[in-house]
């Protein structure tokens, strides 16, 4: 009777060490797929335009790519880097608490 016990305990230990394996290992994956995604965003937004419409879609990508809460300090560095080297200075604002 022990030694089944243990074993059941042992094998839901280990179902339970798989799910969050599992777990982790899919957030990982969505969260590397979401980085991708934001960097060819940002890697179009910063590319040559071709129209005014172009242009004003590229500013209003890297605007929310500044404050995409999931992407590192230094990236959203990057994007307002960006922002501000593709932005004539009549056209910048500074509201940033409209868009937090």
């Amino acid at each position: 009777m022990e030694t089944a016990l243990t074993s059941a305990v042992i094998a839901a230990a280990a179902a339970i060490c798989a799910a969050v394996v599992s777990w982790f290992r899919a957030f990982q994956s969505r969260r590397a797929a979401d980085r991708e995604h934001a960097w060819r965003r940002f890697v179009w937004s910063i590319g040559d335009q071709r129209s005014k419409a172009e242009y004003d879609i590229s500013i209003a990508v890297l605007r929310e790519l500044e404050h995409v809460a999931w992407w590192s300090k230094s990236d959203r560095g990057l994007a307002t880097r960006a922002l501000r080297r593709v932005t004539p200075p009549d056209e910048r604002y500074d509201d940033r608490e409209e868009h937090r």
